[in-house]
C-alpha cells in the first residue's frame, strides 16, 4: 500500500535530474551518444521512448501526492547543481531545509526503463 502521508511529510517536491543537457544541442548530443553507445541516462530510459515522454511515466507522476518535475543539467540552480554533481541521473527530494537523494543512478539503472519498477522504488524509498 502506498503511504502518501509519509511522502508529503518528508518532501515539498521531487525532482528527477537527467544526466543530459536540455538545450537543442544537448538533446542532439545525447541522442547521438545514445545511438553510438557513448552516453546513457537511466532516468531518460524511464521517462521517454526514443523521442517522446512515456504516458505511463506521466500517469505515475500525476498520481503522486506532491509535485514531481524533471530537470536537465543545464537547468539546475547552483545549490542543486552542487548537491548532485557527479551523482546524476538521480531523483532528489526537496525538503524545507535542503535536498536528499531518493533514488541514486544505480537504483535508476535497476529499473531498466520500467516505469512500474521506478514507481515502486520511489514509494518504497519515500516511505522508509
Amino acid at each position: 500500500l502506498k503511504n502518501e502521508t509519509r511522502m508529503k511529510d518528508k518532501y515539498v517536491e521531487i525532482i528527477g535530474i537527467y544526466h543530459a543537457n536540455g538545450s537543442i544541442l544537448g538533446e542532439i548530443k545525447y541522442l547521438l551518444g545514445k545511438t553510438f553507445g557513448t552516453t546513457h541516462c537511466a532516468l531518460c530510459d524511464i521517462t521517454h521512448t526514443i523521442a517522446f515522454k512515456k504516458r505511463t511515466f506521466t500517469d505515475c507522476i500525476n498520481a503522486l501526492p506532491i509535485p514531481f518535475k524533471t530537470l536537465h543539467l543545464d537547468e539546475l540552480l547552483p545549490n542543486l547543481k552542487q548537491y548532485t554533481r557527479g551523482k546524476t541521473p538521480c531523483v532528489v527530494g526537496k525538503t524545507t531545509d535542503g535536498f536528499k537523494i531518493i533514488l541514486t543512478k544505480y537504483e535508476l539503472e535497476q529499473c531498466n526503463g520500467n516505469v512500474s519498477l521506478f514507481e515502486s522504488k520511489l514509494y518504497k524509498k519515500c516511505n522508509a
